[in-house]
């Protein structure tokens, strides 16, 4: 039996439903457990901050479309993709405890009560928290400060981002053999989400090659399902758009295409449309995007 625990039809939401701000919508099979990271976000407000420093936007209009000044957001990201607002020390001692909590909380998935809106409180709260929590990912770190010229003097030391690296180093080494141990120990499912785990890591902590390198793993599972190639492949296009990489975006929302004309669910054929209507939109392509995108209403979730 191929590995999926999200083989659900579409769910339908009444035209009259009104939804109140900030309140989370009936989330989708796969959405559900989908990646917080990369952060698009994130990558809206790094391409602000990299139109405002070469100069396509001035001070004024770059402070009315951030919503604060560029400074601030600058220190903001920065902030973000660091350590947050806590120390190195802090930072990655918080990060330690919630690889050692991991296994736990996988667990404890799918036995929360759920709420009304179809997701349960605990699993909200987990989202909106990765959401915002720091990257500690010191290659993305360097590689703002050289293209956005940064300079504050609360910026990292080369020192923070060595220890930084080494950190992640060794948590990759713990989520490996967590791989192994599935493996020897587990079964099909519990590889796969050792795997998964492994390749979110990457592209929350990581360098591009190697979040996708992580994912490749995934996908050269065995007995992987139609659904969860596609998320794979999907979450590569995000740390591939995240990145700047468009060839590479383009090859993987093919492989995608490709994965998903052997069969896969509504939720997860409407997702691929928004993705391959994105990597349109980014060509000027709007006739294309469109098309894509209303192919997509009648069945979305």
């Amino acid at each position: 039996m191929d590995i999926d625990e999200n083989n659900v039809k579409p769910k339908t939401t009444s035209s009259a439903t009104k939804v109140p701000k900030k309140t989370v919508v009936t989330p989708s099979a796969s959405a559900e457990t989908s990646s917080a990271h990369p952060s698009m976000s994130l990558a809206q407000e790094i391409h602000r901050l990299t139109m405002f420093h070469n100069g396509k936007l001035t001070a004024s209009d770059a402070s009315g479309i951030m919503g604060m000044d560029p400074t601030d957001l600058m220190e903001k990201v920065m902030n973000r993709v660091g350590c947050g607002e806590k120390g190195v020390e802090a930072a990655l001692k918080e990060n330690e405890e919630k690889l050692k909590s991991a296994e736990e909380g996988e667990k404890k998935k799918g036995q929360d009560k759920k709420t009304a809106d179809g997701k349960s409180d605990d699993a909200t709260k987990d989202e909106e928290e990765k959401e915002e929590e720091p990257l500690l990912n010191p290659s993305l770190y360097r590689h703002l400060q050289s293209t956005l010229s940064y300079t504050s003097p609360s910026a990292l030391s080369e020192e923070n981002l060595d220890a930084l690296s080494a950190h992640n180093s060794a948590s990759i080494a713990t989520l490996r053999s967590r791989i192994t141990e599935a493996k020897d120990e587990a079964g099909d499912m519990e590889v796969l989400h050792a795997h998964m785990d492994l390749a979110r890591y990457c592209a929350r902590c990581c360098t591009k090659e190697e979040a996708l390198e992580a994912y490749d793993e995934v996908l050269a599972l065995p007995k992987l399902s139609v659904g969860k190639k596609l998320d794979a492949c999907l979450e590569m296009a995000r740390v591939c758009s995240f990145w700047g990489d468009w060839r590479k975006m383009k090859d993987t929302l093919e492989k995608a295409a490709k994965v998903i004309a052997k069969g896969g669910d509504w939720d997860r054929r409407n997702r691929l449309k928004v993705y391959q209507a994105l990597s349109f939109l980014l060509v000027r392509d709007l006739q294309s995007a469109s098309k894509l995108l209303v192919d997509g209403i009648a069945t979305f979730s």
